[in-house]
């Protein structure tokens, strides 16, 4: 690593890549107010993110320690949390590595990307990216699994695959497309259920109720309750029963028929795919 001191600047150049790529993930989680691209990044110095600051620039020169840093040069970087910091790399001309991913799209439930090692720098980039969901590695089978939580997660996938430069690594996915677009569909049909759900869900909470359902229950489950409260109800088969109990009866088939109908729509592209 190389040092530049000012009154309002620290600079910090990077010939390491898998070192500048790991302080540029740190500061990507810790750091909000920064500006910069992949090769420099700028630190603005903010009251709230003293602590930060201190020990990002401590694992700095805890990181020079291993070569032959000057130590009064150690000292000045760890005094400098209030300044403008700046992480810039140090462009070698050396090789970036290549790497093959492959992905598989599980049940209309789940990505699962396959590393080809467990590369824990990699597996950190992936969680940054996606941060806001549900992700689980698995060490053995060299597995990230994402569960996506939107219809939006799908078009992030997308663009993180369709780049080829992702921190110190080229990387190509491997997938099957047609596989892709029936998961994003399904996952989209899903979404707009909930949304419509949502919009409705006062309404439709009394009719899943009426057919002992509830929203999470597939199409055929609910079809499959329904038929049963039919054949439970119908008119057809209340003879030799009382005249309130089979006017009981009709007004419950009545409103497990409508019940039926109502909810019936909300599974519509559920019922034309199948």
């Amino acid at each position: 690593m190389e040092f530049a001191f000012s009154p309002e600047m620290c600079a910090i150049a990077v010939s390491d890549q898998r070192v500048y790529y790991r302080l540029q993930h740190i500061i990507d989680e810790h750091f909000p107010h920064r500006i910069g691209r992949k090769d420099k990044i700028i630190i603005f110095p903010k009251e709230d993110e003293l602590h930060q600051r201190r020990y990002f620039l401590k694992l700095v020169a805890k990181l020079c320690k291993k070569t032959d840093a000057n130590e009064s040069d150690l000292n000045q970087l760890r005094n400098s949390y209030t300044k403008t910091i700046k992480l810039s790399l140090i462009q070698t001309g050396a090789m970036v590595a290549h790497m093959h991913i492959h992905v598989r799209f599980e049940n209309n439930h789940a990505i699962v990307f396959e590393l080809t090692n467990n590369d824990r720098l990699l597996v950190s980039y992936f969680k940054n990216y996606f941060k806001d969901h549900l992700i689980q590695y698995r060490m053995r089978s060299r597995t990230l699994t994402l569960f996506p939580n939107s219809d939006l997660t799908c078009k992030r996938v997308r663009k993180l695959m369709s780049a080829k430069k992702h921190m110190a690594w080229y990387i190509h996915f491997h997938y099957d497309n047609d596989s892709f677009e029936r998961f994003e569909k399904a996952y989209k049909i899903r979404f707009e259920r909930k949304r419509r759900f949502s919009a409705l869900s006062g309404i439709l909470e009394d009719y899943f109720k009426a057919l002992g359902c509830s929203i999470d229950d597939s199409f055929e489950t609910v079809r499959r309750n329904y038929l049963k409260l039919v054949k439970e109800y119908h008119p057809d088969r209340q003879h030799g029963k009382s005249s309130d109990l089979i006017a009981h009866y009709r007004k419950r088939f009545e409103k497990i028929q409508i019940a039926y109908e109502m909810v019936r729509t909300y599974y519509q592209d559920q019922v034309q795919i199948a």
